[in-house]
């Protein structure tokens, strides 16, 4: 399309740039919030980097108006740390425009403790010492790791309990998450820097 007068062609490409010009992160993250708050889930999920489940997905994690609200809040509350890597906030950079990763919290925390449970009873020590937090890498090596499930008669037994509580609630705050086991116990993670580390296992 070509323009004989180029105030007019530059009128025209300001028109059509509102439509595709990029959107900075700030306001990717803000029209996703106020598009879940509004229930306008087709246009939320448009703003995110989408889900291996795919929308249909998407729209069941947020039929209820209250997950609605809470995401959105959390995205909110993310913002002033997005430069940092809020874990309630991420977002990634597609083409020439900003999508929200639509991973929550408790997604990262079972993802993390699932690495763990898998590693330990596939006895790759390397990988389950990786997994834990910072207080426990420095107290244990590989080796010692290994050891002290060998030598723990009730060991395979908190593996269990702990792989059982994947498939209840996390209760994140702050910078910690746990999953419950009963009996006033939990399994307990901790973000470090963008990731979350086991701290206990019971």
């Amino acid at each position: 399309m070509t323009f004989r007068h180029p105030l007019l062609g530059l009128l025209a490409l300001a028109f059509t740039g509102c439509v595709t010009a990029p959107r900075g992160p700030e306001r990717t993250a803000e029209a996703y919030a106020k598009a879940l708050e509004d229930n306008r889930l087709p246009q939320a999920y448009a703003l995110t980097t989408g889900l291996p489940e795919g929308e249909a997905a998407f729209r069941g994690r947020y039929a209820d108006p209250a997950a609605r609200r809470e995401r959105a809040a959390a995205v909110r509350a993310g913002l002033p740390l997005l430069e940092g890597h809020a874990p309630a906030l991420r977002l990634e950079r597609r083409e020439s425009t900003w999508r929200v990763v639509e991973t929550l919290p408790t997604d990262e925390v079972k993802a993390t403790l699932a690495r763990f449970l898998n590693a330990a009873e596939g006895t790759d020590w390397e990988k389950a010492w990786s997994l834990l937090s910072a207080p426990l890498r420095a107290r244990y090596t590989p080796d010692r790791l290994r050891e002290d499930f060998q030598r723990e008669p009730l060991a395979r037994e908190r593996l269990r309990r702990a792989r059982l509580a994947l498939k209840g609630e996390v209760k994140v705050q702050g910078t910690e998450a746990t999953l419950p086991l009963g009996a006033e116990r939990a399994v307990r993670l901790v973000l470090e820097g963008e990731e979350y580390r086991v701290a206990a296992i019971e």
